[in-house]
């Protein structure tokens, strides 16, 4: 099986209000995350006490789907905010996947300008 993988160059956060059938619309955060203009993983998060979708790869769209609780929205949205490079990987196999920097040096500390 097939591991995907890809730096995240940008990103926009979506925040979903609203009813479907007097029910709430879940996910109700999105993050979409780009590599240079191609539109490739939506992160999404869910209400901690939910269950959480399966992680999936759509083959025709060629889009990455993780899903997290909302407890995690803060510490993911702070790593697209303050590092660089950023990467995505997913295992089609496992369907685990992650949002993770690259090799930086031990005790960088901010730069400061």
């Amino acid at each position: 099986m097939k591991i995907i993988t890809s730096e995240i160059t940008e990103y926009w956060v979506h925040f979903q209000a609203g009813r479907i059938e007097n029910k709430l619309t879940h996910p109700r955060t999105i993050i979409k995350c780009y590599h240079d203009n191609h539109y490739a993983l939506q992160a999404s998060f869910y209400p901690d006490q939910q269950k959480l979708p399966e992680n999936y790869y759509d083959v025709n769209s060629k889009l990455v789907y993780l899903r997290y609780s909302m407890s995690m929205y803060s510490h993911v949205l702070d790593i697209l905010r303050n590092e660089k490079p950023i990467y995505f990987s997913f295992s089609e196999k496992t369907k685990l996947g992650y949002i993770h920097t690259g090799k930086e040096p031990v005790g960088e500390g901010e730069v400061d300008m």
